[in-house]
């Protein structure tokens, strides 16, 4: 009898504990329900694509919108027993013309090159005197580690498809997740399978291969694209040669497009001709 007033209060006291925790319980749950929810990302709509005959054309008005180009570049070139990098300057005027000083750290010219009208030309100044032909590829060959034909890389560098004007469609298809439209042509010109990949937002070029029957010839990366004077430009290409092992890394900075570049710009020192 006198342990039943000490259980009764326990008993009240248990019972205003637990309608206390199920009224704080009561209103956590409501606060929380009422919270706004956290709605998915959208991702940006993808651009439409009429046609690839359309998307082929808005690329080359890209390429056509990029009269001239002048850069600061960073090249690395790595490839069997050679690992360098050159600091550059880089001069373009459309498809027709392209300059390219290079120095080394201490800024002492190691060469100029030069390609107008599909002719190249070299000065070297070890030897003081301007050089052309077979002894261009030599002379890069001993400075740079590698031998480039400047014909197809002029576009490249512009951030373009070479000899895009004669590639004909075979095959056109997503990736896996529809971010990447990859296209196999053939150029009707010489014959070489080129493959394609365009990002599928942007619409711009992320990706090219070359190929000849069954080799490789070279394969191109576009990257780190920013916007130039409302163009949008890839800061960073890369080329590799797979046959040769020979990769080239180029990284633009201080890019100025259609400022004007006058054509004696790409002629050296009738002195040094002779």
């Amino acid at each position: 009898n006198k342990l039943r007033p000490r259980l009764n209060l326990l008993v009240q006291t248990m019972a205003i504990l637990f309608r206390r925790f199920y009224i704080i319980g009561f209103l956590f749950v409501s606060i929380v329900s009422c919270q706004p929810k956290a709605l998915p990302l959208l991702k940006v709509a993808k651009p439409e694509i009429k046609s690839l005959s359309s998307l082929f054309s808005e690329l080359e008005a890209r390429k056509l919108a990029i009269r001239d180009l002048k850069a600061f570049v960073r090249t690395k070139i790595s490839g069997k027993n050679f690992n360098q990098s050159f600091r550059q300057t880089l001069l373009v005027k459309g498809n027709e013309a392209m300059r390219v000083d290079t120095y080394s750290v201490f800024r002492q010219v190691l060469g100029v090159l030069i390609y107008e009208g599909e002719k190249t030309l070299m000065y070297d100044p070890i030897k003081n005197r301007v050089i052309s032909g077979e002894e261009v590829g030599e002379t890069m060959q001993r400075i740079f580690g590698v031998n480039i034909d400047f014909g197809d890389y002029i576009s490249v560098f512009l951030g373009g498809i070479p000899h895009l004007s004669h590639l004909q469609t075979k095959v056109a298809e997503w990736n896996s997740d529809q971010t990447v439209l990859k296209i196999e042509t053939i150029n009707q010109k010489t014959g070489e399978r080129v493959d394609i990949e365009i990002d599928a937002y942007t619409l711009l070029p992320i990706s090219l291969t070359v190929i000849q029957g069954a080799q490789e010839i070279y394969r191109v990366y576009w990257d780190d694209y920013r916007k130039v004077d409302k163009l949008n430009f890839a800061h960073k290409v890369v080329v590799k040669v797979k046959s040769k092992k020979q990769s080239i890394v180029v990284k633009f900075s201080d890019v100025m497009i259609n400022q004007g570049i006058p054509f004696d710009t790409f002629e050296l020192a009738s002195g040094l001709m002779n």
